[in-house]
């Protein structure tokens, strides 16, 4: 398992998905891996899918999400920033993202998502229309980085994106 941390933290989606690509490259050069899950919780995910548009799907098999607003989130109209900015519901960033990215990479994104998410509002942004999404039950959106199902649901994920 390896991590990123992005920044600076009034940089843009765009800007976090070059230095994903560089970990990335990073990490399957120090593990000699072909390809690479990425998880994605929060605006993570929009790295992620962010990624695929600029680098395409052929080192990802599957990304997953984890209470990301793919669809923006009302509560990004209280913040500032360019990255905040690109996560308000109907954004040009949200569009360009929503309309070919990886649908047309041919990667099978995978959304956990929860009713009970606030940070995500309306809840339903979590998810993707053309996607597997999963709902994940009771838990808040901070929370779900830390629930046991959402875990055991990742590493499903992880295990189906092994097998040919």
């Amino acid at each position: 398992v390896y991590a990123i941390s992005y920044g600076p933290p009034l940089a843009s989606i765009e800007t976090f998905a070059d230095q994903l690509a560089a970990r990335v490259a990073e990490v399957r050069r120090a593990t000699g891996a072909s390809q690479v899950v990425l998880i994605g919780p929060s605006m993570g995910g929009l790295v992620a899918r962010a990624y695929l548009r600029k680098y395409g799907g052929a080192q990802v098999p599957k990304p997953i999400t984890i209470g990301t607003p793919h669809q923006g989130s009302r509560l990004a109209w209280m913040m500032t920033g360019p990255a905040v900015a690109e996560m308000r519901p109907s954004s040009a960033f949200l569009a360009g993202l929503n309309g070919a990215t990886d649908r047309a990479a041919g990667v099978p994104v995978v959304p956990l998502w929860s009713w009970q998410d606030s940070m995500v509002a309306p809840q339903v942004s979590s998810r993707l229309d053309w996607a597997d999404n999963i709902v994940i039950s009771g838990v808040a959106h901070n929370a779900l980085l830390r629930d046991r199902a959402v875990w055991a649901r990742v590493a499903e994920e992880i295990r189906k994106a092994r097998t040919p």
